[in-house]
């Protein structure tokens, strides 16, 4: 199992205008972000519109990114998560066989489900994996909530080697504190908002959907802070905050204006898949105009 550390991309899945999933695009989307030099990528995700496919195309992109990062330095994280518990099993149970290092799981959610019921169901799929597993924690989306302590609890087990915890940066430097730094176990934050602050603190890497957008730039951010250069770090974050902020405004998704902006940038990762729409002109022109303003500052 390869260390799991660094910037990972939450990264789209390219799809053809008749919906279908265009591996080639995955692939030339993978090399991209090696040559970039990332540490990770994360497939069949939030960010990849895993929610929008079924079983068999979440497989194909997983093993399409498997088969090129297993030969290389960067590691290979699954999404495997699904609305049962079958399901998840099987995804996560295919990953682990394909290659990858980590999967991704999130508590079940859309009906009240117990903490005593979600443990189970995490060590149930533990169970069919020889891969490291890792929590996505994000009680906005999840309606599930766990202490730092809880948190920690669960890592200790054994249960996961690492946690993305999407939520306020009061309770990830909470979970970092109680973690006390235990190389066993890896915490990151998954807001691209809260990069800057959450490596300063001493989180251990970044997944967001904006590593697709400007990878090297977070991976000069995570080295310069490696190096306690913070100050340099934070003008590069200063000169990406505001492309990464119109990720989630005015009706603009995530898949939109990062395949949008991966366009602008000469990688063809194409449109999002219905019902998501592409953004509208006025979110493409602010998005040419800020990568204009970043390229002026670089």
């Amino acid at each position: 199992m390869k260390e799991f550390k660094g910037v990972v991309a939450a990264m789209v899945t390219p799809f053809n205008e008749d919906g279908s999933i265009n591996l080639t695009q995955e692939k030339n989307l993978v090399n991209y972000f090696i040559e970039k030099g990332i540490h990770g990528i994360l497939v069949s995700g939030g960010t990849g519109e895993a929610s929008l496919m079924n079983l068999n195309e979440r497989k194909q992109a997983i093993k399409t990114a498997s088969d090129i990062l297993k030969d290389t330095e960067l590691f290979c994280v699954a999404g495997v998560s699904c609305a049962s518990t079958s399901d998840s099993i099987e995804l996560a149970k295919y990953s682990s066989d394909a290659g990858v290092d980590y999967i991704l799981v999130q508590p079940p959610h859309g009906y009240p489900v117990t903490k005593e019921g979600i443990l189970s169901y995490f060590k149930e799929i533990k169970e069919n994996i020889e891969c490291g597993m890792i929590l996505y924690h994000f009680p906005d989306e999840t309606g599930v909530e766990f202490s730092p302590e809880e948190i920690v609890e669960m890592s200790r087990s054994g249960l996961f080697q690492a946690i993305k915890n999407t939520t306020s940066m009061e309770h990830t430097m909470e979970l970092i504190l109680e973690n006390g730094h235990n190389s066993s176990t890896k915490i990151v934050n998954g807001f691209d908002s809260l990069v800057l602050a959450s490596l300063s603190c001493g989180s251990d890497g970044i997944i967001t959907s904006g590593v697709n957008m400007v990878p090297a730039q977070f991976v000069e951010i995570y080295n310069l802070i490696q190096k306690n250069n913070l100050q340099q770090a934070a003008q590069i974050y200063e000169a990406i905050l505001p492309l990464l902020n119109l990720q989630e405004i005015e009706g603009n998704t995530e898949p939109g204006i990062c395949k949008y902006c991966l366009k602008l940038l000469g990688v063809d990762a194409g449109i999002p898949r219905k019902p998501i729409e592409p953004i509208s002109e006025s979110a493409k022109i602010a998005v040419e105009n800020a990568l204009r303003k970043m390229n002026s500052i670089f």
